[in-house]
């Protein structure tokens, strides 16, 4: 785990709060239990990567934003791809 700058890292429940959500309405908008979110947010659990994709979206931030607030490894990891499609 890199622990540079990790004070200054947002959590999955500082980013949904910045979103204005509670557990019980994102629980809602992914379609995911409430007890899941607050696992997620314990680090108890790891989002699937549906669900991650489901979360970055309702809390409007980049997956690897959404990874470094579960306390992931990020490092090496381009924060968005070159267009070559």
């Amino acid at each position: 785990m890199n622990t540079e700058n990790s004070q200054d890292e947002p959590t999955l429940k500082t980013l949904r709060e910045s979103a204005g959500l509670t557990q019980p309405e994102l629980s809602r908008r992914i379609n995911a239990g409430i007890r899941t979110i607050g696992d997620w947010e314990r680090g108890v659990y790891s989002p699937s990567f549906d669900r991650a994709i489901a979360l970055a979206r309702e809390l409007g931030v980049s997956l690897k934003t959404l990874a470094k607030s579960m306390k992931m490894d990020v490092s090496g990891v381009p924060d968005e791809q070159s267009d070559q499609d």
